[in-house]
């Protein structure tokens, strides 16, 4: 009769996990109905059986969940113009906080400072991208792009 109320257990637990979107919250209990089903198959009496379940589920969950969470979590990658935010530009024409353009892996941008002005030539970091304006500043936070 334990036996089949363990993998009653196991089946509800696995049908949370997957009804949660796989975010390991469930799995571990399904993993200790698994060892509560082998106690009660060896004949353990019920408290055992429960302490079993309990046990082998906290110490799956404790040792296995940051390494599947890690490996699970996706990561996004930047792309596109993203991906030009934190590179270094050159002013092509002199930059103010309201006029401007710079030249960054050979394309051409209007961009604008967030303080001081920018001459020709000067080699500027891209803090960020609004619309069609570069914003950029002379931090030293740099990444070298292709200019």
């Amino acid at each position: 009769m334990m036996l089949w109320i363990w993998v009653g257990v196991f089946v509800v637990m696995v049908i949370i996990e997957a009804a949660s979107s796989g975010n390991l919250v469930s799995i571990w209990f399904a993993i200790g109905a698994l060892a509560g089903l082998a106690a009660a198959a060896y004949g353990v009496p019920l408290s055992a059986q429960i302490l079993c379940c309990v046990f082998v589920a906290a110490i799956t969950m404790f040792l296995w969940r940051p390494y599947l969470k890690g490996k699970l979590t996706p990561k996004f990658t930047k792309t596109g113009i993203e991906c030009l935010e934190g590179k270094i530009a050159v002013a092509i024409e002199e930059v103010s906080n309201t006029t401007g353009a710079v030249k960054v892996e050979g394309k051409e941008w209007n961009a604008r400072t967030s303080g001081t002005t920018i001459k020709i030539g000067e080699e500027c970091t891209i803090l960020e991208i609004k619309g069609n304006k570069m914003i950029v500043g002379t931090n030293d936070k740099r990444i070298r792009g292709g200019n």
